[in-house]
């Protein structure tokens, strides 16, 4: 019983010594029957994994519209190349050469939970021909 009982408070003190919470930020393009991870930045600390979830989507917002120029996929990156041409060169890396009209979505996840959409999207279609950026013809 003795031992049952210090197992138990070692789990509890596992527990309570976990550090805080986290909150992931990523982009997707969506296809019929899968989604591709196109971005995700670096991990934002949070307090709390259920009381803090509008502090991570609001943070996702902002990182991934400061990123993008709110979403413009045309925006040049501070390494000189747009956003959509990284996007482009990403999913090529994946096998992906062959973009036609497909929106980037934001999303956030809390400590593990389902990705969870922040309600923005690119401003424009992706296309890639190639692995390489192109403007989308619409038909």
């Amino acid at each position: 019983m003795k031992g049952l009982l210090l197992l138990l408070a070692a789990i509890v003190a596992s527990t309570s010594a976990q550090s805080e919470g986290w909150c992931r930020c990523a982009a997707f393009v969506t296809y019929e029957h899968t989604e591709a991870m196109v971005y995700e930045s670096a991990e934002i600390p949070i307090t709390d994994c259920v009381d803090d979830a509008k502090e991570c989507k609001n943070a996702c917002v902002n990182q991934l519209n400061t990123m993008s120029n709110n979403g413009d996929l045309w925006h040049l990156t501070e390494s000189g190349i747009t956003v959509g041409q990284s996007i482009c060169t990403y999913l090529a890396d994946i096998w992906h050469f062959f973009v036609h009209n497909h929106r980037v979505y934001g999303y956030y996840e809390i400590c593990g939970g389902a990705w969870q959409y922040t309600g923005i999207a690119s401003q424009q279609m992706l296309c890639c021909n190639g692995g390489k950026q192109e403007h989308c013809v619409t038909e």
